[in-house]
């Protein structure tokens, strides 16, 4: 029984020989019938529908299957050697479905309950245990029939496989060619103007959280500070209206940016990343430095979507909370399951001597709307609830859009923007012309070049 119906492409998860469950075996089948569970029932003998025993297996395999929502049901597969008055059985088991002799059936089972003090099938259940033995499957056949079915498909397979595959070559050998046509290269890269001159000098302090500490209070601009050289460097000058000034020992250097792209481009990196941090947290994006994401927290709690403006001038949700749909062990229905946030890793290469800001959404997940969680229990969630179209090109290329024109164009703020913002120029998403194009061409579409050329004359 096994080996036919894994031949059939089933893979068994429960045998009620080593479990002792209820049912006789339960197998899934990813390709006709995905998330399917089917219960299979195995009888070696000759049965009739008005036996007692089989009956009441059949109610309650039903009471189980009734018990479950209509997307989460089971098909129940019967396998039996033999059957007597057939017609009577293909009038349950088949398309056929005859609802009288459905009631019939249920009217016998109940005189039988009845002499046995046993529960009855109710009137108003009738037309449900109908469609329950509408969507269930018998097969009648003995352990030969099954094994020659094996056998038989164990040699068609070889064939067929190999047939597949040859198709699938062709497929690809036609389709790995781009399409011949101009097209525009949109990439995730835009340029950024930066100051001119960026600002260094010794610092008194023993690190970058005693700083914090003393300036409480204050607003603090963004900086860098080497632990070994015990030097800060920001874009910001060292006046009389930067806090970091009490923080400096010695003369202040101001440098050309444009040196530091050319000579050390990892650093200029750094002190570009740590000042447009400061920018995003000012629009509201929180920043998790373990999986270098940005992400939209949801500030009020009794909202279940954070809106932002698109470029568009309409709005597009940024983060959303998912409720259980039912009520189960660890929470009852209604209560809060997770939160879904469209975030972005942001990374600022120096590419040809000059800045650049390359973007990439991505999705994040928390418990709570805010705080940050374990990677794995993000994974999981997002292995459990990931969607292919979400990383398809247009989506993208939308979203990243929206993250362009949301930190460096948009006038809305969560935080009043700093002085130093406005030096801050961002340019536009680079593109690149082509003499190809990544359009999909369906399958048995003709390719053009696939046609002869025929010459005049």
């Amino acid at each position: 029984m096994r080996s036919y119906l894994e031949s059939l492409g089933f893979s068994q998860t429960t045998d009620s020989y080593v479990e002792g469950t209820l049912a006789d075996m339960v197998f899934y089948n990813p390709v006709i019938a995905p998330g399917t569970q089917f219960i299979i029932e195995i009888k070696a003998d000759e049965l009739t529908l008005k036996s007692k025993i089989m009956a009441r297996e059949f109610v309650a395999t039903f009471r189980k299957w009734q018990s479950q929502t209509p997307d989460e049901r089971f098909t129940f597969w019967l396998f039996i050697q033999g059957l007597k008055r057939p017609k009577t059985w293909e009038s349950l088991f088949s398309e056929v479905n005859d609802i009288e002799e459905v009631r019939n059936w249920c009217d016998w089972y109940n005189e039988k309950c009845r002499n046995e003090d046993e529960a009855e099938i109710k009137t108003q259940d009738i037309k449900a245990i109908a469609k329950f033995f509408a969507t269930s499957r018998v097969t009648v056949a003995n352990h030969i029939e099954l094994e020659l079915a094996v056998a038989e498909k164990g040699k068609t397979s070889i064939s067929e496989i190999s047939r597949y595959a040859q198709k699938l070559l062709n497929v690809v050998e036609r389709r790995k060619s781009p399409i011949k046509t101009k097209s525009k290269l949109i990439m995730n890269i835009l340029p950024i103007k930066v100051p001119e001159k960026y600002f260094t000098c010794k610092s008194n302090a023993g690190s970058k959280r005693e700083i914090y500490d003393c300036l409480e209070g204050k607003i603090v601009p963004p900086f860098l500070f080497n632990y070994v050289s015990k030097t800060i460097t920001s874009f910001s000058k060292y006046d009389e209206n930067n806090p970091l000034t009490e923080f400096c020992t010695g003369s202040i250097n101001d440098l050309k940016t444009k040196n530091l792209q050319i000579e050390n481009p990892t650093l200029a990196a750094q002190l570009i990343h740590i000042h447009l941090r400061r920018i995003i947290w000012n629009k509201g994006i929180w920043y998790d430095s373990a999986a270098r994401i940005f992400y939209s927290p949801i500030f009020d709690e009794t909202k279940n979507v954070r809106l932002e403006t698109n470029y568009t001038g309409n709005k597009l949700w940024v983060t959303k909370r998912y409720v259980y749909q039912k009520d189960t062990e660890y929470a009852k229905k209604g209560d809060t399951n997770f939160y879904t946030h469209r975030g972005f890793e942001l990374n600022t290469p120096t590419y040809w001597g000059e800045s650049h800001i390359e973007i990439n959404p991505r999705r994040y997940y928390t418990l709570n709307g805010k705080n940050p969680i374990e990677g794995k229990i993000r994974s999981k969630i997002d292995a459990r609830f990931r969607k292919t179209h979400w990383n398809r090109s247009k989506i993208r290329l939308r979203l990243m859009k929206f993250w362009k024109y949301f930190l460096f164009e948009s006038k809305e703020w969560a935080i009043s923007p700093e002085q130093w913002f406005e030096k801050f120029v961002f340019g536009e998403f680079l593109t690149e012309m082509v003499r190809w194009s990544p359009r999909v061409v369906g399958r048995d579409q003709t390719l053009l070049w696939d046609y002869q050329v025929i010459s005049d004359g």
